[in-house]
């Protein structure tokens, strides 16, 4: 029998399985073209932005936070024009959404706007 089967070490301290015990608990990331939010998110959301194009820019912000597996994002103009939301309406949403406690924002002079979600469930 080969007694040095575990002499290199816990196999389990290896960056990929700690990875991988990471990502046990994120949240599952939308499919490609599609935006998804759980019914509670929404139904916090949705009294707070009150607009269509502002619900717009709120959903693509959770998607981008599921994507990136991260709670601080940016939120390029890109996407929303595919939408025809304007950046103008971009910055009203966020202002909304800040004044509700659901974000807080980073703004740096020539860099994109950083956005951290607070509503997470």
């Amino acid at each position: 029998m080969n007694d040095d089967l575990f002499d290199d070490g816990d196999p389990f301290d290896d960056p990929i399985w700690q990875q991988a015990a990471e990502m046990a608990d994120a949240l599952p990331r939308p499919a490609r073209g599609y935006v998804t939010c759980p019914l509670a998110w929404l139904a916090r959301v949705l009294p707070v932005v009150r607009t269509s194009d502002r619900l717009a820019v709120a959903l693509l912000l959770y998607r981008r936070c599921l994507i990136l597996r991260c709670r601080t994002v940016t939120l390029p103009n890109g996407e929303l024009d595919k939408l025809g939301v304007g950046r103008n309406t971009k910055y009203r949403a966020l202002a909304t959404l800040k004044e509700a406690g659901a974000i807080t924002i980073e703004a740096e002079n020539g860099r994109a706007v950083r956005v951290t979600v607070h509503w997470f469930p």
